[in-house]
């Protein structure tokens, strides 16, 4: 069977496509790979398309950055065994690639939409797990004021897309400045709600980045893409990963953000002194070059 392949670069907006039929499909870096794909986060054999008879199987070649495919509405990973999908397929390759698979009958229909550059923020809260094995009320309870208190913050920015991750929320903005004040905003009203309720305290952390996001699939308007890994990144950030920040580091009710999104924000910002100070080179999870971060002085 001819299958008709598009590979499309999320980070440049740029599309490749193929006419290829059975046997082995090879997607990575390696020139000599069927699919060559010139992105630095796809490993030189990242993962396989295997045409046999009527059937169609893909497998992960142990990649640096992992891949997924979508199916029952969901990303789920591939894994390094031999896996069976059907037509029409969408596989993801390090939240950097898009690989769309359909019959040669069909017209290649693209499912990647590249939004705005964005202002990206990631909110969690602290201990959240180790609070529901103790009390999982408790924790819900928390959960839920945390989301009576954020909410109306965000969406008065106005926030551009939110979703609910469970311990906490992904959440875009068209400007950083946005981002910051709702940061600065949601951390000073918890500090206030902390300072008079009975109940546990909540304590979050924020992380903060400027980039690019994906809808890859219009029907969830799910949002995607190795920015969204970053911001994610930079609000999990250990001690570890931080060595030059000595004092600056918190280990909650903080907000870290990157040398991107500080760009962008002393762009658009008046206040300038002391509210993004440095913290050193990071290197995160799965991103190659280390990123420098900021704290945001919120108090």
């Amino acid at each position: 069977m001819m299958l008709r392949i598009e590979v499309k670069d999320i980070l440049t907006n740029s599309s490749s496509f193929y006419n290829l039929s059975e046997g082995e499909i090879l997607m990575g870096r390696d020139p000599q790979a069927q699919i060559s794909i010139g992105n630095k986060y796809i490993s030189s054999r990242h993962a396989t398309i295997i045409q046999e008879k009527d059937r169609l199987y893909i497998r992960d070649e142990k990649s640096s950055n992992g891949s997924e495919y979508y199916s029952h509405y969901k990303w789920l990973p591939v894994g390094s065994k031999k896996r069976e999908v059907s037509l029409p397929l969408q596989i993801k390759l390090a939240e950097a690639v898009v690989v769309t698979v359909q019959s040669g009958e069909s017209q290649i229909v693209s499912l990647t939409e590249v939004q705005n550059d964005s202002a990206i923020m990631v909110l969690d809260i602290c201990g959240s797990t180790r609070q529901s094995v103790y009390d999982e009320q408790i924790a819900f309870h928390l959960k839920q004021r945390l989301n009576t208190i954020a909410k109306p913050i965000l969406y008065s920015a106005p926030v551009l897309f939110y979703k609910n991750t469970g311990d906490g929320f992904l959440a875009t903005f068209e400007k950083s400045t946005q981002a910051a004040n709702c940061a600065i905003k949601i951390l000073k009203t918890l500090q206030k709600r902390n300072s008079r309720s009975k109940n546990p305290p909540i304590q979050v952390r924020i992380g903060l980045h400027k980039g690019q996001t994906y809808v890859i699939d219009p029907a969830t308007e799910d949002i995607h893409g190795i920015d969204i890994n970053i911001t994610f990144r930079i609000e999990g950030l250990k001690k570890s990963s931080l060595p030059k920040s000595g004092d600056l580091y918190e280990e909650r009710d903080r907000i870290f953000a990157s040398q991107a999104f500080y760009e962008d924000y002393m762009k658009h910002t008046r206040r300038k002194k002391d509210i993004l100070m440095p913290c050193g080179p990071a290197k995160l999870k799965g991103i190659r070059e280390k990123i420098s971060i900021y704290k945001l002085n919120w108090q």
